[in-house]
Formats: C-alpha cells, structure tokens, sequence
C-alpha cells in the first residue's frame, strides 16, 4: 500500500489517498482499480470521524483505491466552495491516473450527510468544472439534499448564508439532468435530522430523468450511523449491509471482480 496527499483550492484542503500496488506485476489480475473518494458528514460546519477511515478500509479491502476529501466547512466556505473542491479532487484522479493506478471510467464519490450533498452536488453540476470532474457514479448515505423546508437548517445556512440563488442552485433535487452521475442512495425512515425526503425526492427526480438509481430505506436507524458498528460509536444493526450493497452496484457498473 501507497499513500498519497494533495491540498486543494485556495483553502488547501486535505485530500490524500490509499493505493494497492501493482498487482498484475506479480501475476494477479488487476494494476489499475475503481477509485472510491469518501466526503464526511457535518453540517457544512465539522467533518466527522466516524465517516472518515472507518469507511475507508472496507472499500480499500475490496480492492478499490480510496480517497478521502476533507472539503472546506464553516467560514472556509466562503472562500473555497466544497462543490469545486470535490470536482477537483475528481480531475486530480483522472490526471495523476496512471501514478495512481487508477481506471480513468471507474471513479465514484461517496458521501455522508452533509458530505452527501458534496457528491451529490459532483454528480448534478459536474459540467460547470469540465467532463474531467465527471463522477462516474455516487454513493449518497443519508444525505443533504434539499434546501428547502424538507432539508437540514444548519446545512443550508452554512452553505448558503440564506442567499436565496444558492438555496435554489444547492437544492439538488431540482438540479437533475439526463446526464447526472448515477447514484447508489440508502437513507433511513426514522432520521430526524435529515428526513429521508431529501432521498425520496432526489431518486425520484433521476428516475424523472432516466438516470441509474438503486435506493435503500432502512425501517429503523438514527441519523449519522456511519457503518452501523459499535466502533464508530452508532451501533445499528439493521443498517450494516448498506456497504456490502453500495460495493456490489459498483462492481456490477464497473465490472470489477475480485
């Protein structure tokens, strides 16, 4: 394994990777891999632990090359937005692919909460940056979606400052086009922080617009779950398969097996 770490945009945001060898120089069978770029959860305000490595490892273990973005909160905001980091972080893959043994069609983001609308926000506004920040596909765990009334008051003012053509452009479930990223979205029915709303709406907006979806809502969970495991401090059972699930649809876009 490899470690890798670049600062993006005028906040020099962290955003540093792991890297499996080559292992088709030894007779197995893959150099290049799908890369995977986590974005933790926190209200645009903090970004969570729990959301960070404990769920780099499970993708990094399947044979996935794994990011981390740690994307400008708080008043960082203002001067760096986490939308264009995001696409950045995307285009360094793309560039740095052959360094990184990364396959160039095989790139998602993933994110939690707030984190969720940054790859959700990748997903829908990839052209405003060029097709090289592109996702390939996202994967959205309980995310922000709306900024509306149905969403997360202390995103939206984090983000947007009450501005209202923010709020309109960061409402996501109104940004949907034919040529958004398809989307992974699990989200649990209980969650009183973010309600599964911003889920519902947005699935149902890509179904609108013919764009892939695979939606999961757990009948029980608070928000912020993470894995679901005693370890990230949330322990919740009935959501431990969303990984397990998230990294089968990948598979099955990317044709990569283990």
């Amino acid at each position: 394994m490899r470690t890798v770490r670049y600062s993006i945009g005028a906040n020099k945001a962290e955003f540093y990777g792991y890297i499996h060898e080559d292992m088709a120089s030894v007779g197995g069978c893959y150099a290049k891999r799908p890369a995977v770029i986590v974005c933790p959860g926190g209200g645009y305000i903090l970004l969570s632990i729990r959301e960070e490595d404990p769920v780099v490892f499970p993708l990094f273990s399947h044979g996935y090359n794994v990011f981390v973005l740690k994307y400008s909160v708080g008043p960082a905001i203002r001067t760096a937005w986490p939308e264009a980091e995001a696409a950045e972080a995307i285009a360094i893959l793309r560039r740095d692919a052959e360094e990184l043994m990364i396959d160039t069609a095989s790139i998602a983001i993933m994110g939690f909460s707030a984190g969720g609308h940054v790859a959700a926000s990748a997903a829908c506004h990839w052209e405003k940056y060029g097709k090289e920040s592109r996702p390939d596909a996202a994967v959205l765990c309980y995310p922000v979606i709306t900024m509306g009334p149905h969403g997360h008051q202390g995103s939206t003012d984090n983000l947007t400052g009450g501005d209202q053509e923010l709020i309109s452009y960061y409402s996501l479930e109104t940004q949907v086009t034919e040529r958004t990223a398809p989307c992974f979205v699990w989200h649990t029915f209980p969650d009183a922080s973010v309600p599964v709303y911003n889920s519902l709406a947005f699935a149902s907006a890509l179904h609108e617009k013919g764009v892939c979806c695979e939606l999961h809502v757990y009948s029980e969970g608070i928000h912020g779950l993470s894995l679901g495991h005693r370890e990230t401090g949330k322990e919740e059972k009935a959501v431990q398969s969303w990984m397990a699930l998230a990294i089968s649809w990948l598979d099955r876009r990317w044709g990569f097996v283990k």
